[in-house]
């Protein structure tokens, strides 16, 4: 650290608007001076830091511009810092611009001040706010509030009180004071949003810390942002309640690139989709989020593609509609908020971008942030693998090629026929290169393209599966010597080169100032296109042709759909080191929980995944019951003359259907049907409708209404049997009478062929471990327990669950899965004695009890 250039103690500076000449130490005033200098000596913002002293000790570049536009830049400082910015005059007064900024920085806890183009003079408008030196909160007083006599309480109409909701509270906040990582596991019913919300928000009231929250399904976050944060907001009177969301950049409507779009219209789209593009203008002018799920209508994929806000297209502060642009108003937003709810996803793609940036204390796709909530956070494995790894598919190739030229649309043509109003030599020479080396660059990469993937496609279907994992035996598979290497190699050349000639024709416009801003939306469009032809290329060699050294890797091939669209994927096989270093590591306090975490009563599972098992992380665990009364509410019946699944799988198919059948019956509908698979799905709405089920209850199948219609549906009638896999085991709240029964087909192993089920079975083994009970019995157990909470959702809620898989108590491994189950009223034995005990259940309205 360079030392201050005078050492005058803090106490006897005095302060003028002809400004200080010893708080700013030599190092900061030579890189200030440096930054104005190559601004021509315009107005230039620069964060810094400074020392206990009150020296500036660091400074870096947050803007060019008056100081107002910095504001609009999500993030730009962190609480403790300073903003200076340096007036050109000399005269270091501030303005009333100054002094609103000045107010305004000091609310989120950032300094502000004026220096002269010399770096030599700083005049100090505000000082930084010092936070207070350790901050506790009171654990009793937190879980208080969410307790009969506080405030929650107080403003809700019918108030339970919960005693595991104040217990998570009382953890959570002792984690909020002293550091580490909580993982609990709070069950249906105990209102864990309001558990991790409320000392969250107390949190930000005493410290300033904002917390960053973390859901997977849509569904929570509409619930956390739409009802559970406005209602804190009125229940807690003796603080500021501010929240927000954040949604990945392409969700949101990019005002700049609509205009180009509308400019553009007849070069880059096909006839016949203006009407969706109209819609898009007309809905701009209406909407106050911009977010695609606000449009009425969904717009195809190619329009959308066209218009959607992406980060490396972005000009930030040098796009005209930068005031109005629907992402940094989000962003600005979730700058000033307590709480910012995000997903999975995007949470990861922020630590994608921390670990390739390196800067962790910055704002990057997030705010920064040091303390998190991770809800459903069993889910948080699944997103780091989407996110940490590389992908790459035929679909996704052509709307690359096609963004570029397609039948005479696209950016080329678009450029083209800029290029040919010119009549200047950089123009035509230009122009030149576009016609005869790009446009035939794009369709000799689009052929290559289509050879490559109809060999991975046909070799795919040869066999017999739609998703084929990769190993070390592909290297020697003879679709190589049948030309594949030959091929791969050419696309690769031809991308490559089509790269190389986009950044030609770039940098050669680029030159010239004035074309560059006449041409600079396209010349964006072109250098984004040119960034995500470079990753296509990374991938396929990630998934195709990898390099021996490094991080293991899963690698797949899969059937996408219909349309020969094959798809090529690498992942890193285990995440847990790049979860435990580049999340957990990187916070003050985490804070993961679910109502499925724990397998059995202990946390190993989750903990080994997540990469908690490390000493220096381990976490505090807690498993929280839910309040509601499972013996009275709910029987759990397993028929044991089932055959199983894996002995006589059409045995035991009929047998489910004879029993759902009966469950209907007995229960007069309201029942949900879960399978494993969609073709169990099929055959059983195919056998159920034989049966004329669908003449007295509406049958709903998975796959043939969108999701949420079927869930609506299923709510509004009363008497439905809705038949489903995959995301109707959770995710799904049906509270009420209209959920009364619930028959789960059977174990819900993982698919072992599966290629990161397969990779990782295979790593356990080779040290030595047992797969089946360390990886596949855990995830069976974790998603059997969130099927079986589908049914009780209310203290009110009332259901018979049946199991149809006779292993879970005739195998040893049954008895993990089934401890794990709330306790309900449990009957096994023939299924001719549990359809009496049912029939009696519904009819009586309390469950027998027999073990």
């Amino acid at each position: 650290m360079t030392a201050p250039e005078a050492s005058a103690p803090a106490t006897e500076r005095k302060q003028s608007p002809h400004g200080e000449t010893a708080r700013v130490a030599a190092g900061a005033a030579s890189a200030m001076r440096s930054a104005i200098r190559l601004s021509g000596g315009r107005e230039v913002c620069f964060v810094c830091t400074q020392d206990e002293e009150g020296v500036v000790q660091t400074a870096r570049v947050a803007a060019r511009g008056d100081v107002r536009s910095v504001l609009a830049l999500p993030g730009f400082a962190n609480r403790g810092e300073l903003l200076v910015h340096n007036h050109p005059s000399g005269w270091l007064e501030p303005s009333d611009a100054d002094l609103q900024v000045a107010a305004r920085l000091h609310d989120d806890g950032i300094g502000f001040a004026i220096i002269d183009n010399d770096a030599a003079r700083l005049y100090v408008v505000v000082e930084i706010p010092r936070p207070k030196k350790h901050v506790e909160l009171a654990p009793g007083d937190v879980a208080g509030i969410l307790g009969p006599d506080g405030p929650v309480a107080a403003k809700l109409g019918r108030y339970e009180d919960r005693p595991s909701q104040r217990e998570m509270a009382r953890l959570i906040a002792q984690l909020y004071s002293h550091g580490g990582v909580g993982m609990i596991e709070a069950g249906t019913g105990v209102g864990k949003s309001l558990g991790y919300l409320v000392p969250a928000l107390r949190w930000a009231a005493e410290s300033g810390e904002r917390t960053v929250v973390s859901t997977n399904t849509i569904t929570l976050q509409e619930q956390l942002i739409g009802k559970d944060l406005p209602f804190l907001a009125k229940a807690l009177t003796d603080q500021k309640v501010r929240f927000a969301m954040l949604k990945g950049w392409k969700n949101y409507l990019c005002l700049m690139r609509l205009e180009q779009a509308r400019l553009q219209g007849s070069t880059l789209f096909d006839e016949g989709v203006g009407s969706d593009l109209a819609m898009i203008e007309q809905w701009a002018e209406q909407t106050t989020d911009g977010s695609l799920a606000d449009l009425p209508v969904q717009p195809r994929a190619e329009v959308w593609d066209e218009v959607a806000a992406e980060s490396d297209l972005c000009t930030r502060l040098r796009c005209p509609h930068f005031e109005k642009c629907f992402v940094f108003q989000a962003r600005r937003e979730a700058a000033q908020a307590d709480v910012v709810v995000v997903n999975h996803h995007l949470l990861m793609a922020d630590v994608a971008v921390r670990r390739a940036s390196g800067r962790w204390d910055e704002a990057a796709v997030l705010p920064a942030y040091k303390r998190l909530v991770i809800d459903e956070g069993h889910h948080l494995e699944d997103a780091a693998a989407a996110h940490l790894g590389q992908s790459v598919s035929r679909r996704g190739l052509e709307r690359l090629f096609a963004r570029l030229e397609r039948r005479g649309k696209g950016l080329l043509p678009a450029l083209d026929r800029k290029l040919a109003a010119g009549k200047d030599l950089l123009s035509v020479a230009s122009l030149d290169l576009v016609r005869a080396r790009l446009v035939p660059a794009v369709n000799a990469a689009r052929e290559k393209s289509i050879v490559v993937c109809d060999m991975l496609s046909d070799w795919v279907r040869a066999q017999n599966d739609a998703t084929i994992r990769l190993t070390d035996a592909f290297d020697e598979d003879p679709i190589w010597r049948a030309g594949l290497g030959a091929a791969l190699d050419d696309l690769l050349r031809e991308t490559e080169m089509l790269g190389d000639g986009l950044r030609m024709v770039r940098e050669r416009l680029e030159s010239d100032e004035q074309r560059a801003d006449e041409l600079a939306p396209l010349l964006n469009e072109v250098r984004g296109v040119t960034r995500r032809l470079q990753a296509a290329g990374d991938a396929l060699r990630a998934a195709l042709r990898p390099e021996r050294e490094g991080i293991p890797r899963v690698r797949w091939l899969e059937m996408r759909g219909s349309e020969r669209n094959v798809g090529a994927t690498a992942v890193p096989l285990d995440l847990a080191p790049m979860l435990r270093e580049d999340l957990f590591r990187r916070v003050e306090t985490a804070i993961i929980t679910s109502a499925t975490l724990a397998v059995g009563d202990g946390f190993e599972f989750m903990t080994k995944r997540l990469g908690l098992d490390d000493e220096s992380l381990e976490p505090l665990t807690a498993s929280l019951p839910s309040p509601f009364d499972y013996p009275r509410q709910a029987m759990l019946a397993i028929p044991s003359d089932f055959p199983a699944p894996n002995a006589d799988a059409a045995g035991h198919f009929r047998r489910t259907l004879e029993a759902a059948g009966d469950l209907i019956d007995f229960s007069g509908g309201g029942v949900f049907c879960l399978f494993t698979s969609h073709r169990d799905v099929k055959e059983a709405a195919r056998a159920l409708r034989e049966r004329g089920v669908e003449s007295r209850h509406p049958l709903l199948v998975h796959g043939e209404s969108p999701r949420d219609d079927l869930l609506r549906r299923f709510r509004d009638h009363g008497d439905a049997v809705l038949v489903g896999t995959a995301s109707f085991w959770e995710g799904v709240d049906v509270p009420g009478r209209a959920l009364r029964g619930l028959l789960i087909g059977r174990i819900p192993f993982r698919v072992p062929s599966e290629p990161m089920t397969a990779a990782q079975c295979e790593a356990i083994e080779s040290e030595g471990g047992d797969s089946f009970s360390s990886y596949m019995i855990p995830h069976a157990a974790l998603r059997l327990k969130q099927g079986f909470g589908r049914l009780i959702r209310t203290a009110t809620d009332r259901g018979a669950v049946v199991i149809c898989d006779p292993r879970v108590v005739t195998k040893g491994y049954g008895r993990r899965l089934i401890e794990g189950l709330p306790p309900a009223s449990r009957i096994q034995g023939p299924w001719k004695m549990l359809r009496e005990e049912l029939s009696e259940f519904y009819k009586q309205g309390e469950p027998a009890s027999r073990g």
